[in-house]
């Protein structure tokens, strides 16, 4: 009994160093990306996932821009422009495995590396994604920080992650 015991604990307790991933999440999130020279931008917005890489960015502030992706594609409307922009990915940015592949650090701090980028994770007390940090591939530290996280069952609407456009915008295909 006393094995049978230490089994169910040891389970439980490997289960629990693993970050969970809800069907998905939206929040509030703050982005700021600091240059090697120290200059930093601060982007405000609403963030939505969905399913395994489904990624919907909502920026309101410096400037107004939607940014969608399913880790394959991305797509940027930037309405201060009026131009949208369309990309496929080298190399996808799939949240989920990133967060699988998360090691303990310290309390509630993780560390990932996916890609060749080492991603820093801290989740809130309750056990939701509270901020990502890494460096991207121009060396410009990038810290999200999410705010009012609301984590649903199931998957959202794929048309609810899409990033719709007037159709005088300018389309850029790269």
């Amino acid at each position: 009994m006393k094995i049978f015991l230490m089994i169910v604990l040891f389970g439980a307790f490997l289960n629990a160093e693993n970050i969970t991933l809800p069907g998905h999440f939206e929040a509030q999130f703050v982005q700021t990306v600091t240059n090697p020279d120290h200059k930093m931008i601060r982007y405000r917005g609403k963030v939505v996932f969905s399913e395994r890489n489904l990624l919907k960015w909502s920026y309101t502030e410096p400037t107004k821009k939607e940014v969608c992706t399913d880790g394959r594609e991305v797509l940027v409307v930037d309405h201060d422009l009026e131009q949208t922009s369309a990309y496929r990915i080298d190399k996808g940015f799939d949240l989920t495995q990133i967060l699988q592949s998360a090691k303990p650090y310290k309390e509630d701090i993780y560390i990932a590396v996916f890609s060749g980028k080492r991603y820093t994770i801290q989740l809130d007390p309750k056990g939701k994604l509270q901020s990502i940090a890494y460096y991207d591939d121009l060396d410009n530290k990038v810290q999200i920080l999410f705010k009012m996280m609301q984590y649903g069952n199931g998957y959202l609407d794929a048309e609810k992650m899409k990033c719709n456009y007037p159709v005088n915008y300018d389309v850029i295909r790269g």
